[in-house]
């Protein structure tokens, strides 16, 4: 449905549609030493507790996706608040992503530094579905900092404000 209540009939309604549902950033990365990939994410969301696993979608002719199969390693590097421009740029094709990107090489692949988190998992799935392809993959390793994630939102990037914890102290 469209703001007037008319079924979504458009790319662009549909567009309009996704822009509403708020994303966490991520950079996926895969390789090591110069022959490195990665590109952003909105997609990543929490999919199994047992076995540990997550999912994310890649639009198709992705070359990041060209370089992921079932089995393969990847870098999962979920942006902090103060990383828009590292989220452009690892968006943005033809370029060197990681030229101007402090990052190392951590479990044999790119860890790109001040992240929210980092996590190393396996791919497990490619589903092709629609314009893109989903991906599943068992987490094997994770870290966390004690910083706040750069959400996507109505097409731009925003950062989170003053967060209320319910969790008991």
């Amino acid at each position: 449905m469209t703001a007037g209540g008319h079924p979504a009939s458009t790319t662009e309604d549909v567009k309009t549609l996704f822009a509403q549902m708020p994303t966490a950033v991520a950079v996926i990365t895969v390789g090591k030493a110069e022959k490195r990939y990665g590109a952003t994410v909105g997609s990543l969301n929490a999919l199994s507790l047992d076995p540990p696993l997550l999912m994310f979608a890649m639009k198709r002719g992705s070359g990041l996706l060209e370089r992921l199969a079932a089995d393969t390693t990847i870098g999962i590097n979920l942006l902090a608040d103060s990383q828009q421009a590292l989220a452009r740029r690892f968006a943005t094709p033809g370029i060197d992503r990681f030229e101007d990107t402090r990052w190392c090489e951590e479990h044999a692949l790119p860890r790109i530094d001040g992240t929210l988190a980092w996590l190393t998992a396996r791919v497990r799935d490619l589903l092709p579905l629609g314009d893109h392809v989903l991906l599943t993959a068992a987490i094997v390793h994770g870290e966390t900092e004690q910083r706040l994630p750069l959400i996507y939102w109505k097409r731009a990037f925003h950062k989170l404000g003053a967060v209320e914890s319910s969790a008991a102290p």
